[in-house]
């Protein structure tokens, strides 16, 4: 039995990557001796970061309620076009918050 690691940078699968949050490898062997390929996919599912929600005061009967949202961009880049909209049962921001 013999192990190889290999590395794949995000600068090689984010081109692919798209809005789908997964990537597909396929590895392949050939077997000089016999002819044989040997072949296996693999479907990996991309862990997306999440929003935290954290209430800044008293959420009182006919007051506003601050709100943080914090998120964590994991990416060697910046964000560009990305928005926030906050909704709820009779509530909704009137448009989106640029990030």
């Amino acid at each position: 039995e013999e192990t190889v690691t290999m590395t794949v940078t995000y600068a090689e699968y984010q081109p692919h990557v798209g809005d789908q949050d997964a990537l597909k490898l396929t590895a392949a062997a050939a077997i000089q001796e016999t002819g044989q390929v040997l072949a296996k996919e693999l479907r990996v599912r991309l862990h997306t970061p999440e929003l935290t929600l954290t209430l800044l005061g008293p959420a009182v009967v006919g007051q506003e309620v601050p709100i943080q949202v914090v998120f964590q961009n994991p990416l060697p880049e910046a964000l560009t076009g990305a928005s926030l909209r906050m909704e709820g049962a009779g509530i909704a921001c009137p448009k989106p918050v640029s990030l």
